[in-house]
């Protein structure tokens, strides 16, 4: 079922993904120094995935870190599906779809804070750069915690800002200046990166947000902060019943 957006926001946020979808593999890259594909093998490794399990990437995106998960879930029998609520988004994650991995991962369209998919369904859950843009985040992790089999392991990760002192200074002025420029060079328009920064810094603190995943019923958070803390990532798991 395809969710109508319900908060203007959702629109617009959607709006700006439609937009660069074509090109936000590169610029994310690019961007990041190629650091993000690092970040992505470390949620990866961290995950573990074991034989048979069937796993969920919420906010799939174009589907990098689904077909890295799927990459080791074919090792392991398991399966993958990536979710996300932007169709052009998807449509480049398809095209990237080969005859080998289609046997591993799928994507289906699906809102993150309304999943489509029954509860007590998944082993693990991932969300890679997509929590920030969520205007309701506790809605999305009881979505997560809901379809996650008791015991099952949930794995975020996003970028965050750094606390380091003496790289704050440089890190505002590449991203508040650096990266919409080269973004209007290459996309016409300055407006999803202007964007991108500003849901960064609007982003809970990493202990302030181990915190609402807690609330949102999960337990054993634990928090990596990656590269001075320009990314982290949270894991969790669901308890399971006593």
């Amino acid at each position: 079922m395809a969710i109508i957006p319900a908060h203007p926001r959702d629109a617009f946020i959607k709006n700006i993904f439609a937009t660069i979808a074509p090109e936000i593999d590169i610029l994310s890259s690019l961007f990041c120094f190629g650091m993000d594909s690092i970040w992505r093998k470390k949620l990866v490794e961290l995950a573990k995935i074991q034989r048979g399990e069937k796993i969920l990437d919420v906010c799939a995106g174009t589907g990098k870190l689904a077909f890295l998960l799927a990459g080791k879930a074919s090792e392991q029998q398991g399966s993958v599906i990536g979710a996300d609520f932007c169709q052009e988004m998807l449509e480049v994650a398809k095209k990237k779809l080969g005859a080998d991995a289609s046997r591993y991962v799928s994507f289906v369209l699906s809102d993150a804070k309304d999943l489509i998919f029954d509860d007590n369904v998944f082993d693990v859950v991932t969300v890679g750069f997509g929590m920030r843009n969520i205007l309701d985040t506790s809605m999305a992790l009881h979505e997560v915690h809901r379809v996650l089999k008791p015991g099952g392991r949930f794995y975020c990760l996003e970028l965050t800002c750094p606390q380091t002192r003496w790289l704050m200074p440089f890190y505002n002025y590449y991203c508040f200046n650096i990266m919409p420029a080269v973004a209007k060079m290459v996309l016409n328009t300055d407006i999803p990166y202007n964007y991108l920064p500003r849901s960064i810094q609007a982003f809970p603190l990493a202990d302030e947000f181990r915190h609402i995943i807690e609330r949102c019923g999960f337990n054993d958070v634990k928090v990596y902060r990656l590269s001075f803390g320009i990314a982290t990532i949270f894991e969790a798991r669901k308890q399971t019943p006593i």
